[in-house]
Parts: structure tokens; C-alpha cells; sequence
């Protein structure tokens, strides 16, 4: 069995914002953290004297205290999330100055997360710093709706503050190198694969684990469960692997076997390579359909475009698309000409 030649490889889309606007943008996505790393030390050097040895560092019902820690604990890992926070998202936003809509998005949601978060740990110190006794602090819940509000009110202020992005002209339907085939002796046959990665859900999994901490932290673990597990399992479902041989065309994670999608041969009536917009043309990410059409997009870019025997289109997002499409036509012309597919 002849093994293909992996193709060339692209960079999947235009560049972004750039210069001052690409600037501003990964400062609003750090800056806010800094800031509120700041004022929490402030305010735990104000209240050092007057807070209990183990501060209270978790509230359940009603805002009672029943969790406590060191205080050298509440102010490293306030100051260690924060900071992270901020060096993750910093590094996040650069990298996506190619996808600018999603890019604008991560760093005003980073903005207002971390006020959020340093709102919330202020109030946790200042509980301790006013209750007699770290047992008797209380945070009631309008803490939290406080800490919210601020954190819309923060992220809206920043959404002008990004910038506007480019205009990008739309992307045309349907496949745009159609038709290419493969030069395939009668005995030979061949596989393609190459994985497919996507750079906004790693960061989009990263904030929805990141938004379990303030959960965690002031209402138990238990409750910010789904929200880091979600989060994890965003990032790792982020890769694909596309597989392109006998059987049609594969897709799978890149890090586990499951869940596979599969359109054989048989399905399809022509393959060709078009440019995506996961927004403009799918709404966003991950699995999508939409009238006449449905795929895998993790990124914007290059894509193998399957018209199928139904009419419908199939789109999945991977550099190297024409190589792909030319081997599935040549797959699917043996496999309609011998029953068995051989």
C-alpha cells in the first residue's frame, strides 16, 4: 500500500489587528488582572493586623463561613490566579491577531473576568478583616451580583477600547478548486491525514475553566465542577485528526479515538478546496450545520469541501485541502466504477 505524500503546509487566514490596535487589545486582556492583583495586596496589607491567623475562604448558604486557610494561602493564590490569569490571556489574544473577532471577544471577557475575581477576593478580606472571629464572617450573596455587574460594566467600557476589526469580504460558497484528481494506477491506492487545530477553543476552554475559580472558591468546588471540566475538555477537543483514504473521509480528535465522524465514498459526488469563515458562514466553532451545509470548522482558512450525493455541502478545516479533495475524487471514481470499492 502506497502511503501519500503529505502536501504543503498553510497558515489558515489572514492576519488581524495589528499595530496599536492589536496592542491596546492584549493590554485590555492583561491590564485588568494587574490591576486587580494590586488592589487585593492593598488591601490585605490595610487588614493584615486585624485578620484571624486561618481566614474563612469559602461561604456556603446563606454567606456563611465554612472553609477556612492560612493567610499567607488566601493571598498567594489570589495573586497566583490573578497574575496567571493575566500572563495566560495576555498570550491568548496575541495569538489570535489572526482570528480578530474572537480576539476582541477573549480580551474584554478576560477584562471582566478578572474583575470579578479580585471584587470577589477583596470582599472575602474585608469579611475576615470586620467578623470577631474568622467562624462568624459573612459574604452575602449581592457580593457576588456586585462583582458581576462590575465585571459587565468593565468589559463593556473595553469593547470600544479594542477597536473595531477589518472588514473581511465573505467567503464564496461552495468548492473553488473542484474536480482535481489524483494520478492513481489501477493497483495502487493511497491515505492522506494530517491533524487540524484550532486556536480560539484552547482559549475559549481556558476562560470557562478560568470562570470556575470564583465559583469555586466562594461557593465550593463541587459547583465549579462543570464549568472546569467543560472547560478542560473544550481544550483538548480543540485538534482533529482528517483522514483521507479508501473508506472517505475521517475526522476524529486528535487525542482520542472518539467521537468519529465519516462520510464514505459512496456519499460523496465531488470534492474540492474552498476558504472558510467560521463566523460569517457557520456562526461560530466546533461541529456546525446550517442550511445546505454542515462540518467540522476549528479555525478559519483552508477546508476540504464535500458536495455529497444529497446536495448538501460537508466542510472540515485542515491545511493541505486540495491534496485531500484530489485523492477522495480519485477514491470515489474507482469506488462508483467497482462495487466493492477495490
Amino acid at each position: 500500500m502506497n502511503s501519500l505524500v503529505k502536501g504543503r503546509s498553510g497558515s489558515g487566514g489572514a492576519e488581524g489587528p495589528a499595530g496599536p490596535v492589536g496592542v491596546r487589545r492584549v493590554l485590555v486582556a492583561v491590564v485588568p488582572s494587574v490591576l486587580a492583583a494590586a488592589v487585593v495586596l492593598a488591601v490585605y496589607l490595610s487588614v493584615a493586623g486585624r485578620l484571624p491567623d486561618r481566614p474563612a475562604t469559602h461561604f456556603g448558604a446563606g454567606g456563611k463561613a465554612d472553609g477556612f486557610s492560612g493567610r499567607g494561602a488566601l493571598l498567594g493564590t489570589a495573586l497566583a490566579v490573578l497574575l496567571g490569569m493575566g500572563a495566560l490571556l495576555g498570550g491568548l489574544t496575541y495569538r489570535l491577531r489572526s482570528t480578530p473577532g474572537p480576539q476582541r471577544a477573549l480580551a474584554v471577557i478576560g477584562a471582566g473576568t478578572a474583575v470579578a475575581l479580585g471584587w470577589i477576593t477583596t470582599a472575602v478580606l474585608l469579611a475576615n478583616a470586620r467578623a470577631e472571629e474568622a467562624s462568624s464572617a459573612t459574604v452575602p450573596g449581592t457580593q457576588a451580583a456586585l462583582a458581576f455587574g462590575s465585571a459587565a460594566l468593565v468589559a463593556g467600557a473595553c469593547w470600544p477600547l479594542c477597536g473595531r476589526n477589518p472588514e473581511v469580504p465573505a467567503a464564496a460558497s461552495g468548492p473553488v478548486a473542484g474536480a482535481a484528481r489524483l494520478a492513481l494506477g489501477d493497483a495502487e491506492t493511497a491515505g492522506w491525514s494530517r491533524v487540524a487545530g484550532s486556536r480560539v477553543l484552547p482559549a475559549v476552554g481556558a476562560l470557562t475553566a478560568a470562570a470556575g475559580l470564583p465559583v469555586g472558591w466562594t461557593a465550593g468546588w463541587p459547583s465549579a465542577l462543570p464549568l472546569l471540566v467543560s472547560g478542560a475538555l473544550m481544550a483538548l477537543l480543540a485538534g482533529a485528526r482528517v483522514t483521507a483514504d479508501r473508506r472517505g473521509l475521517t475526522v476524529t480528535p486528535s487525542l482520542a479515538p472518539w467521537p468519529r465522524v465519516t462520510v464514505p465514498l459512496e456519499r460523496i459526488a465531488e470534492a474540492g478546496r474552498r476558504t472558510v469563515d467560521p463566523w460569517r458562514e457557520f456562526g461560530g466553532w466546533g461541529y456546525r450545520a446550517v442550511p445546505g451545509a454542515s462540518g467540522i470548522v476549528l479555525r478559519s482558512g483552508d477546508a476540504i469541501s464535500l458536495r455529497l450525493t444529497t446536495g448538501s455541502e460537508f466542510v472540515v478545516t485542515v491545511d493541505d485541502a486540495a491534496t485531500a479533495a484530489a485523492l477522495l475524487n480519485t477514491l470515489a471514481d474507482r469506488a462508483r466504477r467497482t462495487p466493492d470499492g477495490g
